[in-house]
């Protein structure tokens, strides 16, 4: 059965500003560039401020600052339902 891989983006810039954003993918390795790309792109707007990953696996980064807010990029699969 065919996969996809949808590639997650939140960056919570302040409790009133958040980003939200989905990439769908067929193959797996494309995620992962795109994942690596969206990482890159979120790392920006936080450039400067202090704060740690959360969470840094395979398919999932989460980056928070002192002040909690952040990002989270990750990659689902999804085999659709016949």
């Amino acid at each position: 059965m065919k996969k996809f891989f949808l590639v997650t983006v939140l960056i919570e810039y302040s409790a009133e500003s958040v980003t939200d954003a989905h990439y769908l993918y067929a193959d797996f390795n494309k995620a992962k560039e795109a994942m690596s790309v969206q990482i890159e792109e979120a790392k920006e707007n936080f450039d400067g401020q202090d704060g740690e990953c959360i969470v840094d696996v395979d398919t999932c980064q989460e980056w928070r600052n002192e002040d909690g807010y952040g990002y989270t990029v990750g990659i689902e699969e999804i085999t659709p339902q016949d």
